[in-house]
Protein backbone atom coordinates (compact mmCIF):
# COMPACT_ATOMS: atom_id res chain seq x y z
CA UNK A 1 0.00 0.00 0.00
CA UNK A 2 1.48 3.30 -0.98
CA UNK A 3 1.01 6.60 0.79
CA UNK A 4 -1.83 8.81 -0.41
CA UNK A 5 -1.73 12.45 0.70
CA UNK A 6 -3.83 15.42 -0.38
CA UNK A 7 -1.62 18.48 -0.72
CA UNK A 8 -2.74 22.08 -1.06
CA UNK A 9 -1.15 25.51 -1.03
CA UNK A 10 -1.65 29.20 -1.65
CA UNK A 11 0.63 30.52 -4.39
CA UNK A 12 1.31 34.24 -3.89
CA UNK A 13 2.40 36.10 -7.02
CA UNK A 14 3.04 39.83 -7.39
CA UNK A 15 0.67 41.43 -9.89
CA UNK A 16 3.51 43.80 -10.75
CA UNK A 17 6.24 41.23 -11.40
CA UNK A 18 4.23 38.24 -12.60
CA UNK A 19 6.02 34.90 -12.95
CA UNK A 20 9.57 35.10 -11.61
CA UNK A 21 12.16 32.32 -11.88
CA UNK A 22 11.61 31.29 -8.25
CA UNK A 23 7.84 31.16 -8.84
CA UNK A 24 8.25 28.75 -11.74
CA UNK A 25 10.66 26.67 -9.64
CA UNK A 26 8.21 26.41 -6.74
CA UNK A 27 5.36 25.38 -9.05
CA UNK A 28 7.54 22.65 -10.56
CA UNK A 29 8.59 21.40 -7.11
CA UNK A 30 5.00 21.43 -5.84
CA UNK A 31 3.86 19.22 -8.70
CA UNK A 32 6.82 16.85 -8.32
CA UNK A 33 6.11 16.39 -4.61
CA UNK A 34 2.52 15.42 -5.31
CA UNK A 35 0.69 18.65 -4.52
CA UNK A 36 -2.73 18.48 -6.12
CA UNK A 37 -4.52 21.73 -5.29
CA UNK A 38 -3.33 25.34 -5.54
CA UNK A 39 -5.15 28.63 -4.99
CA UNK A 40 -3.44 31.70 -6.46
CA UNK A 41 -3.40 35.03 -4.63
CA UNK A 42 -2.32 37.87 -6.92
CA UNK A 43 -0.83 40.40 -4.53
CA UNK A 44 -0.23 44.17 -4.96
CA UNK A 45 -3.25 44.55 -7.25
CA UNK A 46 -3.83 47.98 -5.69
CA UNK A 47 -0.74 49.15 -7.58
CA UNK A 48 -2.05 48.10 -11.01
CA UNK A 49 -4.77 50.27 -12.57
CA UNK A 50 -5.08 48.36 -15.84
CA UNK A 51 -7.41 45.35 -15.53
CA UNK A 52 -6.10 43.99 -18.83
CA UNK A 53 -2.62 43.86 -17.30
CA UNK A 54 -3.93 41.82 -14.37
CA UNK A 55 -5.65 39.45 -16.78
CA UNK A 56 -2.41 39.03 -18.75
CA UNK A 57 -0.53 38.17 -15.56
CA UNK A 58 -3.23 35.65 -14.66
CA UNK A 59 -2.96 34.05 -18.11
CA UNK A 60 0.82 33.81 -17.70
CA UNK A 61 0.46 32.10 -14.32
CA UNK A 62 -2.21 29.69 -15.59
CA UNK A 63 0.04 28.76 -18.52
CA UNK A 64 2.96 28.07 -16.17
CA UNK A 65 0.75 25.91 -13.95
CA UNK A 66 -0.48 23.99 -17.00
CA UNK A 67 3.08 23.42 -18.23
CA UNK A 68 3.97 21.95 -14.84
CA UNK A 69 1.06 19.50 -14.88
CA UNK A 70 -1.73 21.35 -13.07
CA UNK A 71 -5.16 21.94 -14.58
CA UNK A 72 -4.59 25.67 -14.91
CA UNK A 73 -8.11 26.53 -16.04
CA UNK A 74 -9.64 25.14 -12.83
CA UNK A 75 -7.44 26.99 -10.34
CA UNK A 76 -9.07 29.84 -8.36
CA UNK A 77 -7.44 33.28 -8.63
CA UNK A 78 -8.00 36.02 -6.08
CA UNK A 79 -6.92 39.61 -6.83
CA UNK A 80 -5.87 41.38 -3.66
CA UNK A 81 -3.39 43.40 -1.65
CA UNK A 82 -1.96 42.02 1.58
CA UNK A 83 -0.67 45.42 2.68
CA UNK A 84 -3.97 47.20 2.06
CA UNK A 85 -5.82 44.40 3.85
CA UNK A 86 -3.62 44.92 6.91
CA UNK A 87 -4.22 48.66 6.79
CA UNK A 88 -7.98 48.30 6.41
CA UNK A 89 -9.20 44.80 7.31
CA UNK A 90 -12.85 45.88 7.22
CA UNK A 91 -12.62 47.39 3.75
CA UNK A 92 -12.54 46.16 0.17
CA UNK A 93 -9.07 44.63 0.42
CA UNK A 94 -9.85 42.93 3.70
CA UNK A 95 -12.81 41.28 1.98
CA UNK A 96 -10.37 39.87 -0.57
CA UNK A 97 -8.57 37.96 2.18
CA UNK A 98 -11.88 36.45 3.26
CA UNK A 99 -12.53 35.57 -0.39
CA UNK A 100 -9.12 33.90 -0.51
CA UNK A 101 -9.80 31.78 2.56
CA UNK A 102 -13.23 30.86 1.22
CA UNK A 103 -11.56 29.64 -2.00
CA UNK A 104 -9.10 27.60 0.06
CA UNK A 105 -11.95 25.98 2.01
CA UNK A 106 -13.83 25.10 -1.18
CA UNK A 107 -10.97 24.09 -3.48
CA UNK A 108 -8.43 22.44 -1.17
CA UNK A 109 -9.82 19.31 0.53
CA UNK A 110 -8.99 18.36 4.08
CA UNK A 111 -5.68 16.54 4.28
CA UNK A 112 -6.15 12.80 4.24
CA UNK A 113 -3.30 10.33 4.45
CA UNK A 114 -2.87 6.62 4.65
CA UNK A 115 0.17 5.63 6.66
CA UNK A 116 2.27 3.14 4.76
CA UNK A 117 2.57 0.26 7.18
CA UNK A 118 5.38 -1.25 5.10
CA UNK A 119 7.59 1.84 5.36
CA UNK A 120 10.71 1.45 7.46
CA UNK A 121 14.01 3.14 8.23
CA UNK A 122 16.62 3.18 5.46
CA UNK A 123 19.87 4.90 4.54
CA UNK A 124 20.73 3.68 1.03
CA UNK A 125 18.69 3.50 -2.15
CA UNK A 126 18.76 4.00 -5.89
CA UNK A 127 16.79 6.81 -7.48
CA UNK A 128 15.96 8.35 -10.80
CA UNK A 129 16.88 12.03 -10.63
CA UNK A 130 16.66 15.06 -12.86
CA UNK A 131 19.30 17.70 -12.19
CA UNK A 132 17.93 21.17 -12.90
CA UNK A 133 19.84 23.28 -15.39
CA UNK A 134 20.83 26.85 -14.63
CA UNK A 135 17.73 28.27 -16.35
CA UNK A 136 15.57 26.22 -13.97
CA UNK A 137 17.39 27.44 -10.88
CA UNK A 138 19.98 24.65 -10.77
CA UNK A 139 23.72 25.11 -10.63
CA UNK A 140 26.09 25.47 -13.58
CA UNK A 141 28.69 22.91 -12.48
CA UNK A 142 28.70 19.13 -12.70
CA UNK A 143 28.21 16.41 -10.08
CA UNK A 144 30.70 13.73 -9.08
CA UNK A 145 30.84 10.57 -6.97
CA UNK A 146 30.75 11.30 -3.23
CA UNK A 147 29.27 14.79 -3.69
CA UNK A 148 27.34 15.72 -0.54
CA UNK A 149 23.88 17.19 -1.09
CA UNK A 150 20.71 17.74 0.93
CA UNK A 151 17.71 15.50 0.32
CA UNK A 152 14.22 16.65 1.29
CA UNK A 153 11.43 14.10 1.84
CA UNK A 154 8.21 15.93 2.71
CA UNK A 155 9.19 17.68 5.96
CA UNK A 156 12.41 15.73 6.55
CA UNK A 157 15.80 16.81 5.25
CA UNK A 158 19.04 14.88 5.52
CA UNK A 159 22.54 15.02 4.03
CA UNK A 160 23.65 12.24 1.73
CA UNK A 161 26.34 11.24 -0.76
CA UNK A 162 25.69 10.31 -4.37
CA UNK A 163 27.25 7.59 -6.50
CA UNK A 164 26.95 7.97 -10.25
CA UNK A 165 26.52 5.08 -12.69
CA UNK A 166 29.84 3.34 -13.24
CA UNK A 167 30.04 4.50 -16.86
CA UNK A 168 29.66 8.19 -15.95
CA UNK A 169 32.48 10.32 -14.52
CA UNK A 170 30.44 13.50 -14.18
CA UNK A 171 26.72 14.29 -14.33
CA UNK A 172 25.72 17.63 -15.78
CA UNK A 173 22.79 19.94 -15.00
CA UNK A 174 19.86 19.17 -17.30
CA UNK A 175 20.48 15.40 -17.24
CA UNK A 176 18.19 12.61 -16.07
CA UNK A 177 20.02 9.62 -14.64
CA UNK A 178 19.90 6.77 -12.14
CA UNK A 179 22.11 7.24 -9.09
CA UNK A 180 22.71 5.62 -5.72
CA UNK A 181 22.24 7.75 -2.60
CA UNK A 182 23.56 6.97 0.87
CA UNK A 183 22.21 9.13 3.69
CA UNK A 184 24.29 10.02 6.74
CA UNK A 185 21.40 9.05 9.00
CA UNK A 186 18.43 6.72 8.52
CA UNK A 187 14.97 8.06 7.73
CA UNK A 188 11.61 6.53 6.91
CA UNK A 189 11.20 6.26 3.13
CA UNK A 190 9.32 4.11 0.65
CA UNK A 191 9.89 3.16 -2.96
CA UNK A 192 8.40 5.60 -5.50
CA UNK A 193 8.57 8.42 -2.93
CA UNK A 194 9.47 11.81 -4.46
CA UNK A 195 12.15 14.07 -3.01
CA UNK A 196 13.99 17.31 -3.68
CA UNK A 197 17.76 17.76 -3.94
CA UNK A 198 19.31 20.97 -2.65
CA UNK A 199 22.83 22.37 -2.61
CA UNK A 200 23.27 25.09 0.00
CA UNK A 201 20.07 27.13 -0.40
CA UNK A 202 19.36 26.23 -4.03
CA UNK A 203 17.11 23.49 -5.36
CA UNK A 204 19.28 21.60 -7.86
CA UNK A 205 17.35 18.42 -8.60
CA UNK A 206 14.18 16.37 -8.37
CA UNK A 207 14.17 12.66 -7.66
CA UNK A 208 12.08 9.60 -6.95
CA UNK A 209 13.15 6.55 -4.93
CA UNK A 210 13.55 3.50 -7.17
CA UNK A 211 14.94 0.60 -5.12
CA UNK A 212 15.81 0.52 -1.43
CA UNK A 213 19.16 -1.17 -0.78
CA UNK A 214 19.53 -0.98 2.99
Amino acid sequence: MTSSIEYGAILVVSAIDGIMSQTAEQIMIAHHMGMQHIVVFMNKCDMVDDMEMLELVEMEIRDQLYQCGFVGSDIPFIYGSALKALEGPDGEWGDKIMELMDAVDKYIPDSQSEIDQAASIHTKFTAEVYMLDINEGGRDTGYFDDDRLQFYFKTTDVTGEIQLPIEIDMAMPGETLDITIELIQPIKITEEEPFIIRDDECTVGLGRVATIIE
